[in-house]
Parts: structure tokens; sequence; C-alpha cells
């Protein structure tokens, strides 16, 4: 055999021999943040189950701050309230002063701080997983924190969908066990017995996140189902938690205001049309000036579910005040010709005694069979 044979097979024989580890160790290594490849000036190696990387750019890219005390060998890194420090040569590092174990110590190469990446990213909220090859995939704590905001929106979303759609179980599945009684269950029953509205979540706020607690406002529309009556606006404020499972349910929710859903676009209509509901309007203020009680409870359909408290409210009124009304806005914001109804908002000036003041009132009509304008339903704002 020749001796250029023999040192042929010398060569394929110390390779074959040559530790895996020894030569995963060589692999170039990566780290992405949020799908962007990081660039450090020492290349991220892998050693006991740990990425270890320089810790400015990556502090850098998961939007914490880096300080090195050069006395001391420590670096300390900074995220809102979230304090991080590390010493070169110790596997002991503090995370708002608790001690933490590292799988690697950190170290020194040339003035940079090498340090374990998954550690420094977890500490911070974010996550860090190792694609069992190559490459260290982190999400970063603002990331992390926006995709659990939308999880607990969704939850809120949900249960207002939930509660529109009657649906009991989907109800009880937002909330948590501990916050959800069985009287909370007995009194959804009844309401859903009763409710005809439907809800939409029209927007969700995050006012408060702690990571685990988060309190959202939010804007709920109310749709009433009858065409003589307003959709609704509401706001509530919803405080949720996650459960033992890390999945966020909502522990209260408090109901803190509403007011009417008032169409902001006038209706179109005739000239005619609109100056026939501008006339019934001024009629209407006519009598309430003469305090004519019948005069104003014949401007009501036989059928109106409110001409009765109406009629009520003034005729104690004008035992009590002597006040005259002036319609000053007349805005027509439903108008359907051929079947004869309209839906109008009215803003009268009051002077009472000397006094000055002004109330809303919308007023759907409807034309009975002679054509005439009669009040259907009232809502007083």
């Amino acid at each position: 055999m020749s001796k250029s044979i023999k040192a042929f097979l010398l060569i394929c024989l110390a390779v074959m021999i040559v530790p895996a580890y020894a030569l995963a160790a060589n692999a170039a290594v990566s780290v992405t943040v949020d799908g962007k490849t990081v660039k450090f000036t020492n290349a991220p190696v892998r050693k006991d189950k740990a990425t270890l990387v320089e810790a400015k750019p990556l502090a850098a890219q998961i939007g914490a701050t880096y300080a090195f005390d050069s006395k001391s060998n420590t670096a300390t890194l900074k995220r809102g309230t979230t304090v991080v420090k590390l010493t070169v040569g110790s596997k002991s590092a503090t995370v708002n002063n608790t001690k933490k174990t590292l799988l690697a110590a950190p170290y020194s190469v040339k003035g940079y701080m090498i340090v374990p990446a998954e550690f420094v990213v977890q500490s911070f909220g974010g996550t860090a997983k190792w694609d069992g090859k190559s490459q260290l995939v982190v999400t970063s704590p603002a990331s992390v924190e926006a995709a659990s905001k939308r999880k607990a929106a969704d939850v809120v979303k949900a249960y207002i969908t939930a509660l529109s759609n009657k649906d009991l179980k989907s109800v009880k599945a937002t909330w948590l066990p501990a916050s959800w009684s069985a009287q909370d269950e007995a009194d959804m029953k009844e309401q859903f017995k009763e409710q005809t509205e439907k809800l939409t979540l029209k927007s969700t706020k995050i006012v408060s996140f702690k990571g685990a607690s988060v309190t959202i406002d939010a804007v709920v529309q109310v749709d009433v189902q009858s065409p003589y009556a307003l959709d609704e606006i509401h706001e509530l404020t919803f405080v949720l938690v996650k459960d033992s499972a890390g999945v966020w349910k909502i522990k209260s929710e408090e109901w803190t205001g509403a007011d009417y859903d008032l169409p902001q676009k006038s209706a179109s209509a005739s000239a005619e049309f609109k100056t026939s509901v501008n006339k019934f309007i001024e009629q209407y203020a006519a009598n309430l000036n003469d305090e004519n009680v019948d005069a104003i409870a014949s401007m009501f359909a036989a059928d109106s579910e409110s001409a009765a408290e109406e009629i009520e409210y003034w005729t104690y009124d004008f035992e009590d005040y002597d006040s005259y009304y002036t319609p000053s806005d007349v805005f027509l914001f439903a108008a359907d010709e051929k079947n004869g109804t309209a839906s109008v908002l009215v803003t009268f000036e009051v002077e009472d005694e000397g006094e000055l003041y002004s109330f809303d009132s919308v007023l759907f009509l409807k034309q009975d069979a002679s054509g005439n304008w009669v009040i259907q339903e009232i809502v007083d704002l």
C-alpha cells in the first residue's frame, strides 16, 4: 500500500472518530427576535442547553437597557419594573433581587459580555425556543404582551357575542369559575327569556395590564330590535385574570354608563314630507303651550305604549309649572314616505318663569288611515 493511500485512510479515520458534539459546536447559530435576525460581533454559540449571545445587542432588540459595571463584572438589564443582573463567571443571577440559577455562566470576549439568551428573554416576559438545530427563535416581551392583550380582548368579544346569541354555555366559559355562581346562571337564564336585543362589541381599550391581570374598557352597541326605539351605547369595564391553564377569564364586569345611539345623518325625504312633519311638531309644541292634555293625548296612536306615561307626566307638569316650549331644532333621521313613518329628534327650548333650558325628545311618527301624523312612541332624552 502506498504512503499516499495510507495517509488518506488515516485522515478519513480521524474524521469518523471526531465527537458529534464537537462538530455541533462549530455549527453556525443564529438568533431571531420577532422574525428579524440579530447581528452580533461575536457569533452566538450553543452550550449546556443554553444559547450564549452578546448581552447588549440582545437587550436592545427586546426593549431593555444595558449597563456594565467593570468593577464587579456585573451587567444590569432593565425593562419596565424588571431588573436583571448577571455576573461574569457566575451561574447565579438575580431578577428583581431574587436569586436565579443559570444553565451556563456568562463570560467575556474582548470586552463583550456573553449571556444565556433564554434566561434574559424569559426574565422580561418574552419567549425563546431552540429549534433543535441552529436557531433560537425569540418573541420579544412587547410582542408577547401585545398578543396577550389581543387574547384578553377576544374573550370580551366572545362574551358579548354569547350574550347576544343567548348562549349560556359560551357565556359561562368566558368567566373565571370562582367568579361565576349558581345565582349568576339562574339570573342569566331569566334574562335570556326576555331578551330581544342584539349586542355588538364596538371597541375595547386596555387601561391596565400586569401580565396576569388586565382591565379593559369596552363599548357595546345594543340594538333593541324595534322600529320604535333607539339603539343604545353601553360602556363597561372588565377585569380579566389568567386561570390555572394560563387562559384569560373574566373576573368582574361593571356597567359604567349608557347613552342612546343617535344617527348623525339626516334622512332623505321630499320637501312636502318634511314640511308635514315640521307642522306636526309645531302643533305638538302648541298643545304643550296651551297645556291641553286632551289635545296631546289625541296626537298619540291608539296602540302607543308610551302614551299613558307621557300624558301622566304632562298632567302633573302643567299643574306645577307654566312653561313655554319652542322646537328650535327638528332633525329627521329616518323617513319612509311609502309606508308613512318618520323618526325625528326635536330640541325644545323652554322658558319657565324666567329660567331658560332645553331638552331633547325623539318622536317616532306614523300616518294613520287618514294620512295624518300620530305619535307611535316617544323617548325623552
